[in-house]
């Protein structure tokens, strides 16, 4: 093995421990936030479902990788190791310095930023593909917080729109298999007689408060709110590594056949970035974690689990069509969007508007990091 192809993934390494220091808090700061378990466990759970994510990513999600390997260059355009390294640099310097200070920032971004920063200096303007940067990455990246904002309010009214039917305190629904009951009329000693006789079973499904369900219902199969919320976080754990996976192992894939390493495994390059993400996520991703669950809203359980609903589903189809989504913006996006439909005072503007300012400055500081990184790279390279 080479130092050259050890340096690339060493970076990627980095990269991907920056984006699961940052990003794990995406997939399960609504179970904290709304009070279904502590940091800690939902760290852990977030943690392994990234890692299921991750490896399935390199089945599941070969079209990031194509999109974010030379999908972003002009035809022609060939990779150079200093380019491919700054590129590496320059978007995990600023994700790690974002998750130092609590913010929730993109992944995405951030490589996106970077990687067009370094290959305008290094190949000149032309050596982008601006088409693709647009309708690939630009676009999906301003929709997506919006969509999920808009589908989470949507999701919460309808969820609300009928007050008799959905209580507030509604957060269990019960199956339960009961006998049915058949009433026979019939005639005893000359005056009427009633019996009632069993005659197989029905299955009757409930809805209502746990401990009343509980209470009426208690050989019924429980299924509570939080276990969905606890199911739609694995989920969006699931789809947040197989987003971001591929789009880290794109970029250190380059860098074998640059550095005369040959052939290269994807499933270890896979394993090894994963590894990465789920390291990152267990050691730093409680700061980030601790922004999104207690500064942007207040929220119960309802309101989380449409939130983490609402990402789960779009994060799995960005993936899936090759589309680079950022978990952040869509998750963020539906924890505003539930916020948005309490009392005005329970949404915290100055931790929104420092989220936003993030996001804005996340692609200039990334290419700037990474165009610094570029020419120290020359430098060293002579």
């Amino acid at each position: 093995m080479s130092l050259t192809w050890l340096l690339f993934l060493a970076l990627g390494f980095g990269l991907a421990y920056a984006n699961g220091a940052n990003d794990v808090s995406k997939g399960i700061a609504t179970l904290v936030g709304s009070g279904v378990t502590s940091y800690r466990r939902a760290i852990l759970w977030g943690s392994a479902w990234t890692a299921a994510g991750g490896l399935l990513g390199a089945v599941l999600a070969t079209a990031m990788v194509a999109t974010f390997g030379n999908g972003l260059l002009a035809s022609g355009t060939m990779p150079t190791l200093p380019a491919v390294a700054a590129t590496l640099f320059g978007a995990g310097a600023w994700v790690l310095a974002a998750t130092r200070t609590g913010l929730p920032v993109s992944t995405t971004h951030a490589i996106v930023g970077s990687l067009v920063g370094v290959a305008a200096v290094a190949y000149g303007v032309e050596g982008v593909r601006w088409s693709a940067l647009g309708g690939k990455i630009v676009l999906p990246l301003l929709v997506s917080p919006l969509a999920s904002l808009l589908l989470v309010v949507l999701t919460l009214r309808v969820w609300c729109a009928d007050a008799t039917a959905v209580s507030p305190g509604t957060d269990c629904l019960c199956a339960e298999l009961r006998p049915a009951t058949v009433a026979l009329a019939s005639m005893h000693r000359g005056a009427p007689a009633a019996a009632l006789v069993e005659g197989g079973a029905h299955l009757r499904v409930v809805t209502g408060e746990s401990h009343a369900c509980a209470a009426e219902h208690p050989r019924a199969l429980r299924l509570k709110l939080d276990h969905l919320h606890w199911l739609t976080s694995g989920a969006t754990s699931v789809a947040r590594g197989m987003n971001d996976a591929p789009k880290i192992v794109a970029l250190i894939l380059p860098a074998a056949a640059l550095g005369g390493q040959g052939a290269v495994s994807v499933s270890a390059s896979f394993l090894v970035i994963t590894s990465a993400m789920v390291a990152g996520s267990v050691i730093a991703g409680l700061r980030v974690t601790r922004v999104l669950a207690e500064r942007v809203t207040a929220m119960d359980h309802r309101e989380g689990f449409a939130a983490n609903l609402v990402t789960a589903t779009l994060v799995t189809a960005g993936a899936a069509l090759g589309l680079p989504v950022s978990t952040t913006h869509v998750s963020s996006g539906g924890i505003i969007g539930a916020g948005t439909q309490r009392r005005a005072g329970d949404l915290n503007k100055k931790t929104v508007r420092g989220m936003a300012l993030a996001w804005v400055v996340t692609l200039p500081a990334s290419a700037m990091l990474g165009v610094l990184a570029y020419a120290v790279a020359r430098v060293f390279r002579g």
